[in-house]
């Protein structure tokens, strides 16, 4: 009976061993993670891109603004949509869903202090390179005239702009982002939020494109008086300045909707 009590054990916690087994190995991986000095990112779902930057976001405070394309409806249906609606992303169709993983070493140490432009780099160049939705440039928004004139000294602030996309064809189309076109405002004392506003009017007019202003966190203290503004200044530099001026590390999302053909841009706080 001592020689076969263990045999029927085993046989009676034999399936619910195998469920446990395979419970575990269906558990995601967290978003982000490090294991000595190796930081990994698993960043599935709609906008995987983001998602990564926005993990970085949270571990670094870094200060990084993103721009959709403007997606093809077609070409950019998401594959999966069977999450609930209140776990999807807000432009869920959007986006296809590519599971996106990249990792990355901090330095010698776990300690080091992280290079922000060299891994921002890397994580948007091993996106661009699996990607079969969009192509992204990185660019370094302290490069600009208006922020070297800025006697306020800013954080390093960073731009993942979308620069090509994939049309119905699945063929490669360059895009301008439309951030980057001249508008002229008259610099004169409004909000923040006002000045944003106007800058969105001023860029819709110009692309003939709907941008339109989205959500703007009550922390951003968008009342703030500010006087931005200039002569074929691209929309970008004036948005940026104006952002930088509500409060320290506030980051923009420009959002495309492919139902609408239409932007919409977010202001978020960020970690300190």
């Amino acid at each position: 009976m001592i020689v076969v009590l263990p045999v029927i054990l085993l046989l009676l916690t034999g399936g619910s061993f195998s469920q446990t087994t395979n419970a575990f190995s269906h558990i995601k991986k967290p978003l982000i993670y490090q294991i000595g000095n190796v930081v990994h990112i698993n960043a599935d779902g709609e906008r995987p891109l983001l998602r990564a930057l926005e993990a970085l976001q949270q571990k670094y405070s870094w200060i990084v603004d993103y721009e959709d394309p403007p997606y093809s409806a077609d070409a950019n249906q998401p594959e999966n949509t069977a999450s609930p609606p209140s776990r999807r992303h807000p432009n869920a169709r959007n986006g296809r869903r590519e599971p996106f993983s990249v990792e990355f070493t901090v330095g010698p140490t776990a300690d080091d202090p992280p290079d922000e432009n060299a891994i921002l780099t890397t994580v948007m160049n091993a996106y661009n390179d699996g990607s079969t939705g969009a192509q992204y440039e990185l660019r370094d928004e302290n490069n600009n005239e208006n922020d070297k004139n800025n006697d306020k000294q800013q954080k390093h602030r960073f731009d993942v702009v979308g620069v090509n996309r994939h049309g119905q064809q699945n063929d490669t189309q360059s895009q301008q982002p439309i951030l980057d076109l001249p508008i002229t405002l008259r610099k004169e004392p409004r909000s923040a939020a006002q000045t944003i506003s106007a800058i969105c009017d001023q860029v819709s007019k110009k692309s003939k494109v709907s941008v339109g202003v989205g959500a703007i966190d009550d922390t951003t203290n968008g009342d703030k008086r500010v006087a931005i503004g200039g002569t074929d200044v691209p929309a970008r530099a004036l948005l940026s300045s104006t952002v930088t001026s509500m409060r320290d590390h506030l980051s923009w999302r420009l959002l495309y909707d492919s139902g609408s053909k239409s932007y919409r841009l977010n202001v978020i706080g960020l970690p300190q």
